[in-house]
């Protein structure tokens, strides 16, 4: 098709140097010639595929349509495809080339698909919208060996700490939230054997992992304090108070919403996504803010917790590469970003969206921020952690883990951690 357009425009180039040339040549007849005319170029056909998560269907598809409106020297048709953000790694690299244009992905999914081939590298101009106007950490998540390759439009994928007013006094620290959820026969859900929010105890007391990439994003080596004798034991000693208290409920989502409904909440530690129901259901006691400060051996440490975000990736496989750049830069940028706010209350990446009255006054999100301070970004995670932590911590909850045999417990998992080479 670019070569049919080239042809035509070259053809009225041709006839308009013709009859340039004819008037100058002409005797002294009849000047007056006939206007030369050319049928416009017909638009380039061009078809996109997109996949997003189900929850987001009918906005993107509004998103589609501007798009569309903005770019009208081609004709797009761009089709939108369920596929989850926590799905689109295992999806697209069984085969890239079957796989979306442009496709949104949770940011610890970056190395997977840059193995696979599956990610373009961002430049020119979009790079530069990337760098000036999203958060440092959005930044950072889409980056690799200090190259670009995605587009941030979201900067939610956090935790911190939901309770109810008229039952909880004292959020500020986890003692004050559990005698407070005692003193009120309700309880403190919290995940304990899940490891993105079991994270939050080793990353109070200062202990971390450390992950070296060859230059093809293969793991080189893998470093793991999670048994330190004191980082990793402290952590470990909050973790089982926690367990053993009455107050405290092992729980996820489910049961965040089954005490809600009972009467039983008081408080928990969860993300953005479970801001509307809480809210729904707490009214004028809904409150949030970052998570509380743990004790331990008289000496106090701030909990900390994964940050995350949401990136679009382009394929690099695409028929029409340029264009999916373009889809992708459009749907991450500010007045999209701000759309997706408006619509379903996704914290923004932006820094202007970020900025603006209606998120600064969203309390969920206001409280992830507060938590922002004391968060890790969650990228160049060990292979192994999900898996050794997640197993430590259901160990906590049964109760099989003690002071007397947690040091052991401890270098069990971190070891696992360590010998990760995926």
């Amino acid at each position: 098709m670019k070569k049919r357009w080239l042809a035509l425009a070259m053809s009225a180039t041709m006839a308009l140097s013709a009859g340039s040339l004819l008037v100058g040549c002409g005797g002294g007849g009849d000047k007056t010639t006939t206007p030369t005319t050319t049928e416009p170029a017909e638009k380039e056909n061009v078809s996109l595929v997109l996949w997003g998560p189900a929850q987001q269907q009918t906005l993107a598809e509004e998103m589609i349509e501007e798009f569309k409106k903005t770019y009208t020297d081609k004709n797009y048709t761009i089709t939108y495809n369920v596929v989850s953000e926590a799905d689109a790694s295992g999806q697209i690299t069984t085969d890239v080339s079957a796989g979306a244009d442009v496709y949104a992905f949770a940011n610890d999914q970056l190395l997977v698909l840059l193995r696979a081939g599956a990610l373009a590298q961002v430049g020119g101009s979009y790079l530069t919208d990337i760098q000036e106007n999203n958060s440092a950490s959005s930044v950072e998540a889409a980056t690799f060996d200090d190259k670009v390759y995605a587009y941030p439009y979201s900067d939610d994928n956090g935790y911190f700490l939901y309770y109810d007013k008229s039952k909880v006094d004292s959020p500020e620290t986890l003692e004050g939230i559990l005698e407070d959820c005692a003193a009120s026969n309700s309880k403190f859900i919290f995940d304990l054997d899940n490891s993105w929010y079991e994270a939050a105890f080793f990353f109070g007391t200062g202990a971390g992992y450390d992950v070296e990439y060859n230059s093809d994003g293969s793991v080189s080596s893998v470093a793991c304090d999670f048994d330190d004798p004191v980082k990793g034991v402290t952590a470990g000693k909050a973790m089982i108070a926690l367990a053993n208290n009455s107050a405290f409920l092992n729980g996820d989502d489910n049961s965040i919403s089954a005490a809600l409904t009972d009467g039983t909440f008081g408080a928990a530690v969860s993300g953005t996504w479970n801001a509307q129901t809480i809210q729904d259901k707490l009214g004028e006691n809904y409150a949030a803010c970052k998570l509380p400060t743990f004790e331990v051996d008289g000496t106090t440490y701030q909990m900390g917790s994964f940050a995350g975000c949401k990136l679009y990736g382009v394929n690099p496989t695409s028929d029409y590469l340029a264009d999916a750049h373009k889809l992708a830069a459009f749907l991450s940028g500010e007045a999209m970003q701000q759309k997706r706010f408006d619509s379903m209350q996704i914290g923004p990446s932006n820094v202007n969206v970020a900025a603006s009255e209606g998120v600064q006054a969203n309390i969920a999100l206001a409280a992830l921020a507060q938590q922002a301070e004391y968060a890790t970004t969650q990228r160049a995670v060990p292979g192994g952690f999900w898996t050794a932590v997640e197993s430590f911590g259901q160990e906590v909850v049964a109760k099989a883990v003690t002071t007397a045999n947690l040091q052991a417990k401890l270098t069990t998992m971190a070891d696992l951690i360590r010998a990760s080479t995926t």
